[in-house]
């Protein structure tokens, strides 16, 4: 129900739609950094990894890992300023 009712007031999915945008830039960033090679072990069954595939694993990993970073930061610093106040 709260989407339906956030479709009355479109302003109110202005940070979710933000939100949505910063999370597939970072995918895009993470893909373009991340690797493609695949391990010979990993090109034959069960895996059959291709190129693109291991490079689309990579870049969520990246964006996994970059996300977690932030989420533990933003913790850290909201329990420091909860104590600090």
């Amino acid at each position: 129900m709260p989407l339906i009712k956030s479709l009355d007031n479109p302003k109110s999915l202005l940070k979710t739609v933000v939100g949505i945008i910063g999370i597939v830039v970072l995918f895009f960033i993470a893909y373009s950094i991340s690797s493609n090679e695949v391990l010979p072990k990993f090109e034959a069954d069960p895996f059959n990894l291709t190129p693109s595939g291991s490079q689309f694993v990579g870049g969520m990993l990246i964006t996994t890992y970059v996300l977690a970073i932030v989420a533990l930061v933003g913790i850290v610093f909201t329990e420091l300023n909860k104590a600090i106040k």
